[in-house]
Formats: C-alpha cells, sequence, structure tokens
C-alpha cells in the first residue's frame, strides 16, 4: 500500500478505534483520490500522491497552509 494511504488508515483509526479497518480503508482511499493523492477507481498513487507519502505530517500541514495563504492573497 502507498504510505499515505497507510497514514491515512493510521489517522482515521486512532480518531475512530471502534471502525474496522476494511472500513478505514475505504474512507481513506475516497479522500486520496477526491484529493488527486490516489488514481480513480485503484489504490495507486499519482505523482503528487507519492511525494506526499514520502513528507511527515508536519511537512504535509505545513505546504497545506502555504497553499491556502497564497490562494488567500
Amino acid at each position: 500500500m502507498p504510505q499515505i494511504l497507510d497514514d491515512a488508515v493510521r489517522s482515521i483509526r486512532k480518531e475512530n478505534p471502534k471502525l474496522s479497518e476494511s472500513s478505514a480503508y475505504a474512507i481513506a482511499t475516497k479522500q486520496l483520490q477526491k484529493s488527486g493523492d490516489l488514481k480513480e477507481g485503484t489504490q495507486e498513487p499519482t505523482k503528487k500522491g507519492s511525494r506526499r507519502g514520502e513528507m511527515s505530517k508536519a511537512e504535509r500541514a505545513s505546504q497545506k497552509a502555504r497553499a491556502y495563504k497564497n490562494r488567500r492573497s
């Protein structure tokens, strides 16, 4: 599995410990496909997803904050 998918599943299960692993994978897959980190209909990462999978959670948050700030300017 792509690193970004595993990280997302871990985060979802941490917030919802009673959620089954398969449900967490379904939620994470759908959200990552929607954001363009996974190819539609697959669990295969896009170039963006591969890059973001190599980043730490803090690096992804920092990048997202910079993008948000640039859009608001």
